[in-house]
């Protein structure tokens, strides 16, 4: 039997990570090398500090694409958009424009204006130059000026010559660097083939060759697939049984249409749901959210890994898909959708998948846009210690305070917690008057009873 060795190295290593594994654990003859990355060039001249005013000289010594970026960085506070800092460059390139002159139009656009950065002598010299872009008295302008400015062509002519030279020797010394990096790169590759050659050799004598040794990695990583796919098989087998439990424990269908008329009105407010901005829904179920969304005009589509909801889903006209919520998401374009929103899904989820959901979300809404993900909610004692575990598939309860955290920190903006109790029946006896024997210290018990039961945590993304 052949083996293509560097193909069964890249299998290994794709394969145990797809299988949620550690390439590392397989040992260094698995990885692509431990070195640091070689060395970089950079421009001598260090990057423009962020300041409220600066000198014009600060700004003429960068050239170039260099030269673009700090203008941007130090006048509008931002990197070039694409097309603005292209045209620049490329007009500065043809001599169409002056350092001078890009400073000028920054400086006094309208965006520059908003921030009235301080430049000490720009004022002058860019009058000059837009008043030598005159058609009458432009030309003499600029002859005027080449004159008045040829005691000052040698002193820039060295000024130049210096900067040049201080390039040079940095590539030259980065070209130095490169070349002993390299070097030291190809001994050390050498010594590791002489080892593994000769470590090849030991295990060839002892009857555990290399060759041995990966295609038992290969088998293994083959059983491992074989597992993962026949325990996929397994949970789709159980998918109209979690179909049945859900419908004798979740509700009818008309309830959990009212108690999502909420999001309803967001969505609407927002000017959500349309063909532009479509709303997805993750784990859909068996898309009464859909239904609601259709019903009142507005684009949703819906996601869920259970194959018999969503062939209930599509039998009723919805648009909804089978598979990961996380590589279906993955697979959609940059701020490509409305909303995403999520009922009864974050509690299956754990932490780290959490975290990329609410990442992928961010990713894929436009600016603008919302992300609902609604839960149980912990601070009912009754759904904390009891109805949460009602369903065997939830990991753990998530604190409303914890989730709307996650939400900000990993970017989005404006995220309140909604605390629902439309549509759902809330089982505690009523408080004891003020007045009642020991009503202050029993009340406190019987207000954990009385909070919503469930709770969502609304988020917007920034423009």
């Amino acid at each position: 039997m052949t083996f293509d060795v560097g193909h069964v190295l890249r299998r290994v290593r794709n394969e145990v990570a797809r299988l949620g594994g550690s390439p590392e654990a397989l040992g260094g003859d698995f990885l692509d090398g431990g070195e640091d990355s070689l060395p970089r060039w950079r421009p001598v001249t260090p990057p423009l500090e962020r300041k409220a005013a600066y000198t014009l000289g600060e700004l003429l010594a960068y050239s170039d694409e260099a030269f673009i970026e700090n203008a941007y960085m130090a006048i509008l506070r931002r990197r070039p958009d694409e097309g603005g800092g292209r045209a620049l460059t490329e007009a500065l390139r043809s001599g169409q424009l002056t350092k001078i002159g890009a400073l000028g139009e920054l400086r006094w656009s309208a965006e520059g204006m908003l921030y009235q950065t301080h430049i000490d002598g720009l004022l002058v010299p860019y009058t000059f130059f837009k008043w030598s872009r005159k058609r009458l008295i432009g030309p003499a302008l600029r002859w005027a000026h080449a004159v008045l400015r040829l005691g000052d062509m040698p002193r820039r002519a060295a000024a130049g010559e210096a900067a040049q030279s201080r390039e040079t020797r940095e590539l030259g010394r980065l070209v130095n660097t490169l070349s002993l990096a390299t070097e030291a790169r190809l001994a050390h590759v050498e010594s590791w083939v002489d080892a593994a050659t000769i470590a090849a050799r030991e295990e060839a004598r002892t009857e555990k060759t290399l060759f041995e040794r990966l295609a038992r990695v290969e088998a293994w990583i083959d059983a491992q697939a074989a597992e993962k796919a026949a325990s996929e098989s397994r949970e789709q087998a159980l998918a109209p049984l979690y179909v049945r439990f859900e419908e004798a424990f979740r509700g009818a269908p008309d309830l959990i249409r009212q108690r999502a008329l909420p999001y309803l009105g967001m969505v609407q407010a927002a000017g959500l749901g349309t063909a532009a901005a479509p709303i997805v829904d993750v784990g859909c179920g068996n898309g009464e959210w859909l239904e609601l969304l259709r019903d009142h005009g507005l684009v949703g589509r819906g996601i869920d890994t259970n194959a018999t909801f969503v062939q209930s889903c599509r039998a009723r006209g919805l648009d909804a898909m089978e598979g990961d919520a996380l590589a279906l998401l993955a697979s959609m374009p940059d701020e490509s959708v409305g909303a995403v929103t999520g009922m009864h899904i974050a509690e299956h989820l754990p932490f780290p998948v959490l975290v990329q959901l609410v990442d992928e979300c961010r990713r894929v809404i436009r600016p603008g846009g919302m992300l609902i993900l609604e839960t149980p909610n912990p601070e009912n004692l009754l759904v904390a210690s009891h109805y949460f575990y009602f369903d065997p598939t939830h990991r753990n309860p998530l604190p409303p305070l914890a989730l709307q955290w996650l939400a900000g920190e990993r970017g989005f903006e404006h995220v309140t917690i909604e605390r629902l109790t439309i549509g759902r029946e809330i089982q505690a006896p009523p408080l004891l008057p003020e007045d009642a024997a020991g009503a202050a210290s029993i009340n406190v018990m019987l207000s954990l009873l009385h909070a919503a039961p469930d709770y969502a945590i609304v988020a917007r993304r920034g423009q």
